[in-house]
């Protein structure tokens, strides 16, 4: 016998007409409320003005019920903005604290150190977020589905399948859009043009370059950048040997398909955190073209 497992385990069961108990207590907490609203104002305001008071707030309630913001609820979104408007807008670097500040400077505005969960990253790529644990953080190459036949297309989603069914912990995906600098990509080009064996790969070498140089000269070029981030709980030798193998599973889980996933080191990872800290800083030179960039014109 074959039972089909939902990969979403953690999905929400339906308790009666395909609403779950969420849904359920959402709208039946409108629905009450407007049967208190009609006992209250039924026989002393006339119907269709009362249609007109409970028409707003059935339609609150059924979008509340029926839809979610990015995701997530309604009222998780809610609390996380309580949760923004409470706290200090400007933040510091002050893993140590902020101290007072003295009478006589005035109003100071409210500060707060910034909250960076990352306290160090290992040569081997452990990222250690201290009480939350560690992470590890791959950069994965790209494949291009819309090319691809049916066939192909349907083992790609197949082999995706298996690695999402052998998950047994939370795994982010990130697909990251940064400005690249071609400069050095084509001064590297025109350099090695003059030592290459036949003319004709010589000028086509010349005729690449112009058109990097084209494009960096008419618009912001981009290198996508897919990242794929582990997480384990606690800390120690354990877990970096459990963020190892389920790297190392994915890895080969990958590699079926044609997707090459590369753990990111100490300083690779810095300057992975530095550009996600600060998007709007010029790429450096040597970042231009890298084997798991793909340069696009906006």
């Amino acid at each position: 016998m074959r039972v089909r497992v939902p990969a979403d385990v953690d999905m929400a069961d339906h308790i009666f007409a395909g609403l779950t108990a969420r849904q359920l207590a959402i709208l039946g907490g409108h629905a009450l409320f407007l049967a208190l609203l009609f006992g209250v104002l039924g026989e002393r305001v006339p119907l269709p003005l009362l249609g007109a008071i409970a028409l707003p707030v059935a339609c609150i309630g059924l979008l509340w019920a029926t839809t979610s913001a990015e995701g997530t609820t309604w009222e998780r979104m809610a609390l996380s903005a309580l949760r923004h408007l409470g706290r200090p807008r400007k933040r510091v670097l002050a893993p140590e604290g902020i101290p007072d500040a003295p009478s006589w400077v005035g109003d100071v505005p409210s500060l707060a150190p910034i909250e960076f969960p990352v306290h160090d990253a290992s040569p081997d790529g452990h990222v250690d977020l201290g009480e939350e644990g560690a992470a590890a953080i791959c950069r994965a190459s790209s494949v291009n589905f819309a090319l691809r036949s049916e066939t192909e297309q349907r083992a790609l989603v197949e082999g995706f399948a298996r690695l999402l069914h052998a998950l047994e912990e939370p795994v982010q995906f990130l697909v990251r859009s940064n400005r690249v600098d071609l400069r050095g990509l084509v001064g590297a080009i025109d350099e090695a043009a003059g030592g290459l064996a036949h003319p004709a790969l010589e000028a086509a070498a010349r005729e690449h370059a112009a058109f990097l140089r084209s494009i960096g000269s008419r618009r912001d070029a981009l290198s996508r950048q897919v990242l794929v981030c582990f997480r384990e709980p606690g800390g120690g030798d354990e877990s970096a040997s459990g963020l190892g193998h389920r790297v190392e599973e994915a890895g080969a889980l990958l590699r079926g398909i044609g997707v090459r996933l590369a753990r990111q080191e100490g300083a690779e990872i810095a300057a992975l955190l530095a550009s996600a800290a600060d998007p709007e800083a010029q790429p450096p030179h040597e970042g231009a073209g890298t084997s798991f960039g793909v340069v696009e014109g906006t």
